[in-house]
């Protein structure tokens, strides 16, 4: 998590703008305590075409439209696609807690595809360790991308509470999900997240960009076995969990992805893993504003976790 940026507030309205590769989402909604686990009212849920990756502009747009939202300085935070950062997981460095997202930078230079300058990176622990492991998951964006948006925001707000990536921001959605489960998520043309949860906590994440095609498969397509990759990284990810990790077998897939041919997805799932399929539900919260191809699922996962990281900002001060 790319935490840089925390201000005291007493504005409960939470602005969330996600960035993908095409387009930039914003869910504004209103908090009525500073408890997190209360469920916030959306009030907008809007997007935004990007063109020729200028998604400063888009939020500029996005923020004129909606003026009226960001008097007082309410709470912002920006969760960026997997488009626009990489997730790697390496040995935690035997430094203190304190010094180790700076020395990131460093550390990530053979990892990455980006020079050392141009990195901007922080990390959260890894849930679940192998035996004499201490892992951590590091988020890598590029500074060229960041500087334009965090201009803009600045604009808008003096209480930046962070920019996350997708992974951290969707899993704020299944904190009810007891039982191991994958998620398979995918939108437009953006690399897949294959997760596991576990009580209600992300356990394993993997990024796919083999599968940034999925939620573009004909019919057809499907029928001819288009979607047989998906299970494939379904099965991995279970292996992975139960095998390496060792943990309690997975019995269900859940599925996010914004296809119009759920029935051949769903299909080819069970056909391939003979696991039980589910397609994800939104929060109640969100269902009246939501889009319904899950595409708005990193902007609302957003909300909840910008009011999270509100409430910690006002607890350390």
């Amino acid at each position: 998590m790319i935490r840089l940026w925390r201000a005291k507030h007493n504005n409960r309205l939470v602005l969330t703008y996600a960035l993908a590769s095409g387009f930039v989402s914003l869910a504004v909604a209103e908090f009525a305590d500073d408890d997190a686990g209360h469920a916030p009212a959306l009030i907008v849920s809007d997007h935004l075409e990007v063109i020729d990756g200028n998604w400063a502009t888009a939020i500029k747009s996005l923020t004129v439209k909606y003026a009226r939202y960001t008097k007082g300085n309410p709470t912002v935070l920006v969760v960026l696609g997997p488009s626009l950062y990489q997730s790697v997981q390496l040995e935690r460095p035997n430094l203190p807690a304190e010094e180790i997202t700076q020395a990131l930078r460093y550390n990530l230079r053979d990892l990455v595809t980006l020079p050392p300058a141009d990195i901007i990176a922080d990390y959260y622990d890894a849930p679940v360790q192998l035996a004499g492991q201490d892992k951590i998951n590091a988020i890598v964006a590029d500074r060229k991308v960041l500087e334009p948006v965090l201009h803009e925001l600045h604009q808008i707000s003096g209480n930046i509470a962070g920019i996350v990536s997708e992974e951290q921001a969707i899993a704020q959605l299944f904190a009810e999900q007891v039982e191991p489960a994958v998620l398979a998520y995918q939108h437009d043309l953006e690399p897949a997240l294959l997760q596991v949860y576990q009580q209600g906590r992300l356990q394993v994440n993997r990024v796919v960009r083999s599968l940034e095609q999925l939620s573009q498969l004909t019919s057809d397509e499907i029928k001819l076995g288009g979607a047989a990759p998906l299970s494939v990284e379904v099965q991995r990810s279970a292996d992975y969990f139960e095998r390496q990790l060792r943990q309690r077998p997975i019995r269900e897939v859940i599925i996010a992805i914004g296809t119009k041919n759920r029935q051949g997805i769903t299909q080819q799932l069970d056909e391939d893993l003979g696991l039980t399929s589910r397609w994800a539900d939104y929060p109640q919260w969100a269902q009246e504003l939501a889009a319904g191809d899950f595409s708005d699922y990193p902007v609302l996962g957003g909300v909840l976790l910008a009011q999270r990281l509100r409430i910690e900002s006002r607890e350390v001060a």
